[in-house]
């Protein structure tokens, strides 16, 4: 019997590209309060989505990229390393970090000021989720945080838990 290695298991490599490669360049374009941060972004490419990595830098003391998993994590913050702009640079789990860590956020607009983003409230309504891979996930696209309504068409969640019963084995 012959076993084979599935090429699809494989780590993939990060590859880094110029920052307009990036699926997420418009978002940080029209966000980030000083453009000029964008020269020393790179596009981070793992399998075939590539994530805007932004450089520290004038109004922008800190960043980050969620990576889905700890493996792709690691391969992000070792091709970051070295990079102006990426100082600091760790991962914790998923998430790669670089710059000050920021502290908890107690006044609107403080995470705006730390990550050098414009504050969205004002030109679009409310506060909007950034992409996948910016700072977590959510059900409802577009914004942040999410309504307390239940979706329509889910079914709601127990009110409380029953406990289980496992039944004894032969």
């Amino acid at each position: 019997m012959s076993t084979r290695r599935d090429s699809a298991l494989k780590v993939p490599v990060a590859q880094l590209l110029p920052p307009e490669q990036a699926y997420d360049y418009e978002y940080w374009a029209r966000r980030l309060v000083d453009s000029r941060l964008l020269r020393g972004a790179v596009a981070v490419a793992l399998f075939r989505v590539p994530l805007l990595a932004v450089p520290t830098g004038a109004t922008r003391r800190g960043g980050q990229l969620h990576m889905v998993e700890e493996v792709f994590a690691r391969q992000t913050a070792a091709a970051l390393d070295g990079l102006p702009g990426f100082a600091e640079l760790s991962h914790r789990g998923p998430i790669v970090e670089w710059g000050d860590r920021p502290s908890a956020f107690g006044r609107p607009g403080e995470c705006h000021e730390f990550y050098g983003l414009r504050d969205p409230a004002g030109e679009l309504g409310g506060p909007t989720m950034p992409p996948t891979g910016h700072r977590g996930h959510g059900s409802e696209t577009g914004r942040w945080p999410p309504s307390a309504e239940q979706p329509s068409g889910r079914i709601p969640p127990p009110r409380e838990s029953v406990p289980a019963v496992a039944a004894a084995l032969p």
